[in-house]
């Protein structure tokens, strides 16, 4: 209100009064102040605005045709001779219905600052017009309103709208009679002189749409909801994630409950926090900017913060609100390994950005507002899944009958209208019968709050003398019915005609649901071009007037929203083209037209979204692999004949028709010129050419064999040319040898090797975002690495010798570098440019950090001495002086406290960096300490010695911790560096090797071979999922650290994995062991999510139900365990076996569990009810293994004989007579396992005999069996689309089989021990096994020979060599595996 409230100048420059913006050039003020500044009807008046920027002054014109004299109503009108950025006319409302509201003026009296002050009172009645006298407004308590506020507008503090403007104020009698009182000229009058004014009506009821602050006053019922959000943040959670259905209010809940009491300052300084508020749309960190933080795009979200709060001093915190973040997961290709495009990019650097900043020092708090259906897509986000649980809050998912009340009567109270009596209770009635239990329990759910408030809306609109009617409740529907007769009566204002053009628009508007990956349907943002494109008739061009009428009634009645997204560095400048959206996901949930629509076009608007989503990535890189083909393009050309396509779509499937109908004339082509030449080649050689192909044929597969045994022998010495071998082997015939070769090869953890330098790599560096690599040489050289890539800058020149360490600035804006030629220089690493040489040192400069805030740069050098410098400046503040040799190493500890250094001494120090004085000397090692680095805690220091050991120092006392006695390597220790979450240390040693170790307990990990030359450095990524290693070899490798590799292992129990399963999404694998427990995992990290302890004996099988959300586990304690796989809560127990559990399966409907053990039973269970149905006793068999058919109707059992009668048998139970259907026989030992084909047609069981079987289901009869095992078979599985079975055994091997054939495919080796478990992940592409090692190995399925050699090829980054090639293959073999490195 302040930047429109204007002075009103005399002619000597004094106020006079005051007046208010009506528009951005029309003011309005009273007649007698026009007068008293000496100007008349049709003169110029001067104006000042000084609460505009800028305090511009301006003249303007008094109206004639709108004047209205001091003895009459005193209005004038001006007309501004021009504008100022920022003035706005006030928004109008009715001084009707507004007695006993508080109000507020702002004017200009004389004891009141230069600027002007607020006045305050109380709205009386509105008077009726009189004789010479228009109506008018009386206020009370206005005893702040003095001379100075004429013509000042009066805002009601209720709806926050201008009710009129202040003309008099009443002078007190002789006995102070009338004092406090004031008159107001009403909008109602200031209309009539002024007809352009529109009343703003204002609604306390939201709809369909969301509370913000603005509406605070009218948020009501959720203070409960209010307080747990307040609680998460007060307990300092940086991240609160606030889950809750669709409808359930979050957003409201946050911006119009959360916000405005942190600004009320309900917590400690909240009042000085900086809210920031958007949603991720198609780029969040764009919308970020666009919210008012800037550089969040550029620059990250920590240091945009960081910036943010420098540039405003007043702000102490910025609280970050995501709303809708689950637009950010809805897209299937961000959960997909083979994710790409600058769309799945941007939402992946967004969520990791989020992770980063939440994780960072920045003065921030992160709210995320997500529906809760989209848990399991956060969950497979395992970074952003483990920041975020720790503040995972749910909204309250009942409103009770107060709350109710609260929601429906208080907002209308405030705005002075009432509810018929019983109309709140009726409708509290009616809200409580939505749900079953409801009107007994007196709680509703959450989610009934958008009809709710739709239904309110609309009461509110049929109010009649300020009173809310039961008729008016029964006209609308009532809260159940609101929704479709708003929805609907927008439907009935179009013509017939128009109503496939709105149907065609508002399913264009839903995202289908995805059941694969459980993501339900969803709205979103589509522009109104493409809008437009989907909504005309089949065959037609767009109908521009039947659209625009179409979306005019829909935009009307808020059913659609449209708006243009805005350029966050021109907020006047349009980012993109306008956009249309529904307004609420209720729509899709509540209108039963729209539910059956979206229904009806689901598989148009699959096809649509999938299609539109390749043609981006087609037009990104014009790949013709991304065009369609076959099917898909079949589709789509059927597709275009019954629905009018946007041109680019259009345009897509023509290039992809032209493509295939190329594709088709070129294999004409090919083939009518091999048939000539076969004709050709027959009669001329007839069986020469033959034999002469037979031969070259066997030559190749025995060269191609020989190059992959080449490689097997080389995998351990030199794994770089082993991978060139086998890509070589590959290439020369596809053999199963070469095919073998290539999957071991590809089961390195090497990610790339990146060559550059023409020296010795002596340093390498991580950027604080992770996406940029620096390496230093001896070279003099410093490269700067696109770690996504693998492509160099140009080098950073300037060193005149070898460089020995690099560091980024915790902003990662600054790069510094130290070299042989005893100077510090600091870069810019955007441009590359040195910003300054630091001089000062007398000796080489081995080691450079940076101190955590970024203030302090520590140095280290061959003099001995290390020296703390000014970061920003560039001036030396300080030298420490102790070491008595060369200073070699140095780290800041996570706090900046304290300062680690290495040295030539054979020890380490720990500097007090407040005092600069030593705090500890650490001595143990009997050599050269050559690197130091601290635990991210804090706690912990290793050191890396030329005496061949690492060490772990207790950095409170100074004092060796025992694990570090076992960490050692064949050659001096150059590097240690912990991985981010302290979990492991990696070592870079002179003997060429990079080792892995539990800092814990010093258990050695892994080793991750392929330098040739000694290792100078290692670095981990600060996301922890690459490790950085510098070499003599000239090369920088990238070593894969995640979960994910190609085929990691699980390791957590302690004894021997009897059991693995994989949930029914995919997303969580359970394990279960001697140990007597049961682990869940993360099956994308590998992390271990709980451990469900609760057996006495060994857990001897696991398996889900077929929603996911109960697990069981069977033991040898005679039980079988229920878990709730959410919470890890033990939901029941079932007893009645009287000897070991040993297998278990569930019905597909979930329905009923089946148990079998020991005590020759199976028990069939109720699951919901955990109570015994059926059980079976007429076996003599113990039961090894138990399965369902997909139709239910039959149960597998498979076991061995208790009695030794040698009976080794499966029976096919009919579950509906509990009679036995079948008998299968014919293996000769124990049958240990079995499964179903997906289709019920075929088992397969697995016997100690070491045979698997194929059977078939209706007949019994045996189909074929399957040899290779050479020792017991303990596991089978099918997986999920039938064409692969997996077995597992004894032997140790795993065996995959075509079920059609019965011949062995391939054979995955590396488990070392007996496979006791297999287990398909949902999408087939993983296989989990278990065994008596005590780990689960999850072996990547789908990876392709074609994408193994890809793999190979970008990871080595080279070719063979000539040497190579001479030394190795044969003379007349090609030498080409790699031809573009």
């Amino acid at each position: 209100m302040l930047s429109t409230v204007a002075q009103v100048l005399g002619p000597d420059g004094g106020v006079v009064g005051a007046g208010f913006l009506l528009s951005e050039d029309v003011l309005v003020t009273c007649a007698h102040v026009v007068r008293a500044a000496g100007s008349q009807p049709g003169e110029d008046v001067r104006l000042a605005f000084p609460r505009s920027p800028g305090a511009p002054r301006i003249e303007g014109r008094v109206l004639e045709e709108a004047w209205r004299a001091p003895e009459d109503e005193d209005v004038a009108v001006v007309r501004l001779h021009g504008t100022s950025e920022g003035m706005e006319g006030l928004p109008m409302g009715t001084a009707a219905g507004c007695h006993g509201h508080p109000v507020r003026s702002f004017g200009f009296p004389s004891q009141a600052p230069p600027g002007g002050h607020f006045g305050f009172g109380v709205a009386g009645d509105l008077l009726p017009a009189a004789a010479g006298r228009s109506a008018y407004l009386q206020l009370t308590s206005a005893n702040d309103l003095t001379t100075g506020f004429s013509g000042g507008p009066v805002v009601d503090e209720v709806t926050g709208l201008v009710i009129g403007m202040l003309t008099e104020i009443a002078s007190p009698d002789q006995y102070e009679r009338g004092q406090g009182i004031a008159y107001v000229t009403p909008t109602q009058v200031l209309r009539e002189v002024w007809p352009e004014l529109a009343e703003q009506e204002v609604c306390p009821y939201q709809g369909l749409e969301r509370f913000t602050a603005e509406q605070a006053q009218w948020f009501e019922g959720r203070g409960e909801a209010v307080r747990q959000v307040l609680a998460n943040l007060a307990q300092q959670q940086r991240l609160t994630l606030l889950l809750g259905p669709s409808g359930s209010g979050k957003s409201s809940l946050v911006e119009a409950g959360v916000l405005p009491a942190l600004a009320a300052g309900e917590l400690p300084q909240s009042d000085r926090w900086l809210p920031v508020v958007a949603r991720p749309r198609q780029d969040l960190l764009a919308e970020l900017e666009r919210a008012g933080l800037p550089g969040a795009a550029t620059e990250g979200i920590a240091a945009a913060v960081t910036s943010r709060l420098a540039a405003d001093p007043f702000h102490r915190r910025v609280v970050l609100v995501v709303d809708q973040f689950e637009e950010l997961l809805q897209f299937e290709e961000l959960l997909a390994q083979s994710a790409s495009g600058p769309q799945h990019e941007r939402r992946l650097a967004a969520t990791n950005e989020i992770t980063a900043a939440v994780k960072s020092r920045a003065a921030l708090s992160v709210i995320l507002i997500m529906r809760d259906d989209f848990y399991p897509q956060l969950a497979a986000l395992a970074r952003m899944f483990e920041a975020a649980v720790p503040g995972l809050l749910n909204v309250p998912s009942a409103l009770s009958q107060q709350d109710l009340h609260d929601i429906i009567t208080l907002p209308a109270e405030r705005m002075g209208a009432r509810f018929q009596p019983g109309l709140p209770e009726q409708i509290i009635s009616d809200v409580l019968a939505t749900t079953p239990g409801g009107t007994s329990s007196r709680e509703a759910p959450v989610t009934v709050l958008p009809l709710l408030e739709l239904a309110l809306s609309q009461l509110w609109e049929r109010r009649q003398d300020g009173y809310l009617t039961h008729d008016a409740y029964r006209r609308i529907g009532g809260v159940t019915g609101s929704l479709t007769t708003w929805c609907d009566t927008a439907m009935d204002q179009l013509p017939p005609e128009r109503r496939p053009v709105a149907q065609r628009i508002l399913t264009s508007l839903v995202r289908p649901a995805d059941l694969s990956h459980h993501i339900p349907a969803i709205r979103e943002q589509v522009p109104l071009h493409e809008l437009r494109d989907l909504a005309a008739d089949p065959g037609a061009g767009p109908d521009d007037e039947g659209f625009d009428e179409v979306l005019a009634v829909l935009t009307r009645h808020r059913i659609i929203t449209t708006h243009t997204p805005l350029d966050p560095g021109h907020p006047d400048a349009p980012a993109g083209p306008p956009v249309a959206e529904l307004i609420h996901d209720a729509l899709i949930q509540d209108w039963g037209t729209l539910r059956e629509w979206v229904g009806q076009d689901h598989r148009f608007q699959e096809w649509f979204d999938h299609t539109r989503d390749r043609r981006a990535r087609w037009a990104a890189g014009k790949d013709p692999g991304d065009l369609l083909g076959g099917t898909a393009l079949a589709e789509g050309l059927d597709w275009s004949r019954q629905r009018h396509l946007p041109s680019e779509i259009a345009d897509f499937l023509t290039a992809s028709r032209e493509r295939q109908q190329a594709a088709i004339r070129r294999s004409r082509r090919l083939n009518m010129v091999l048939a000539c030449l076969l004709v050709l080649a027959l009669v001329a050689g007839g069986g020469a050419v033959w034999q002469w192909r037979t031969t070259v044929t066997q030559r190749q597969e025995a060269l191609s064999r020989q190059l992959a045994a080449q490689s097997e022998g080389l995998l351990g010495v030199n794994p770089d040319l082993a991978a060139l071998l086998a890509v070589r082997a590959y290439r020369i015939d596809h053999t199963a040898e070469a095919v073998e070769s290539l999957e071991h090869s590809t089961a390195d953890p090497r990610r790339q090797v990146l060559r550059g330098h023409d020296g010795k790599v002596w340093s390498v560096a991580f950027s604080p975002d992770r996406r940029t690599l620096a390496s230093g040489s001896s070279d003099q050289s410093v490269l700067l690495w696109d770690v996504a890539t693998g492509k160099a800058r140009p080098p950073l020149i300037g060193h005149t010798k070898g460089v020995e360490s690099v560091a980024f600035s915790p902003d990662g804006r600054t790069l510094a570098t130290g070299s042989d030629d005893k100077t510090v220089r600091l870069w810019d690493v955007v441009t590359g440019k040195a910003l300054a040489t630091l001089p000062g040192h007398a000796g080489k400069v081995y080691a450079v950090a940076f101190s955590p805030k970024g203030h302090t740069l520590a140095t280290g050098s061959a003099d001995g001495t290390v020296r703390l410098w000014d970061a920003d400046t560039g001036t030396l503040r300080t030298t420490l002086k102790g070491h008595t040799g060369e200073v070699y190493t140095l780290a800041f500890s996570p706090d900046g406290r304290t300062l680690a250094t290495g040295s030539t001494d054979d020890t380490a120090r720990l500097w007090d960096t407040t005092t600069n004085t030593t705090r500890a000397t650490l001595k143990g090692h009997t050599d050269d300490v050559l690197s130091v680095a601290f635990s991210p805690d804090g706690r912990t220091l290793a050191t890396g010695s030329v005496d061949d050991t690492a060490r772990l120092w207790d950095t409170a006392t100074g004092k060796g911790r025992p694990s570090s006695l076992d960490i050692w390597h064949n050659g001096g220790v150059a590097s240690v560096a912990f991985s981010p979450d302290g979990r492991t240390l990696a070592t870079g040693s002179y003997d060429q090797n990079v080792s892995l170790w539990n800092p814990a307990t010093g258990a050695f990990l892994g080793m991750l071979a392929g330098h040739t030359g000694a290792v100078n450095l290692v670095a981990f990524s600060p996301d922890g999922r690459t490790l950085a290693s510098g070499s003599d070899d000239k090369t920088v490798r990238l070593w894969d650290m995640a979960a994910d590799a190609i085929h990691p292992v699980l390791r957590g129990h302690s004894a021997s994995v009897n059991s693995v399963a994989f949930s029914p999404d995919g997303r969580t694998l359970a394990t279960g062991s001697d140990d007597k427990t049961v682990l869940l995992w993360d099956a994308a990290t590998g992390k271990t999510l709980r451990t469900l302890k609760g057996h006495e004996a060994r857990v001897t099988t696991v398996a889900f139900s077929p929603k996911g959300r109960i697990l069981a586990s069977a033991s040898g304690d005679k039980t079988v365990l229920l878990w709730d796989t959410t919470t890890g809560e033990k939901l029941r127990t079932l007893k009645g076996h009287k000897a070991a559990v040993q297998s278990l399966a569930f019905s597909l409907d979930g329905r009923t569990l089946a148990t079998g053990g020991d005590d020759t039973t199976v028990q069939l269970w109720d699951t919901s009810t955990g109570e015994p149905g059926n059980a079976s006793t007429a076996y003599k068999d113990w039961v090894y293994a138990l399965a369902f058919s997909p139709d239910r109707r039959t149960l597998a059992i498979a076991g061995s004989s208790s009695t030794g009668d040698g009976t080794n048998t499966v029976r096919l139970w009919d579950t509906v007579t509990g009679i036995t259907r079948t008998t299968l026989t014919d293996h000769i030992a124990a049958v240990t396992s079995l499964a179903f084909s997906p289709n019920g047609s075929v088992i397969v069981t697995g016997s100690e005999d070491h045979t698997v079987r194929l059977w078939n289901v209706a007949t019994g009869k045996p189909l074929s069996p399957m040899y290779g095992h050479i020792y017991a078979v303990r596991a089978v599985a099918f997986s999920p689309d039938g064409r692969t079975i997996a077995t597992g055994g004894d032997d140790w091997n795993v065996l995959l089989w075509n079920p059609d054939t019965g011949k062995l495919r391939q054979t995955l080796t590396g488990h070392d021990g007996a496979v006791l478990s297999v287990a398909f992940s949902p999408d087939g592409h993983t296989l989990a096994i278990a065994g008596a090692n005590g780990t689960v190995q999850l072996r990547d399925l789908d990876l392709k020979p074609e994408a193994a050699v890809d793999h190979i090829c970008h990871a080595v980054n080279r070719d063979l060599t000539a040497q190579e090639r001479t030394s190795i293959l044969p003379s007349h073999a090609d030498g080409v595996a790699c031809p573009s490195h």
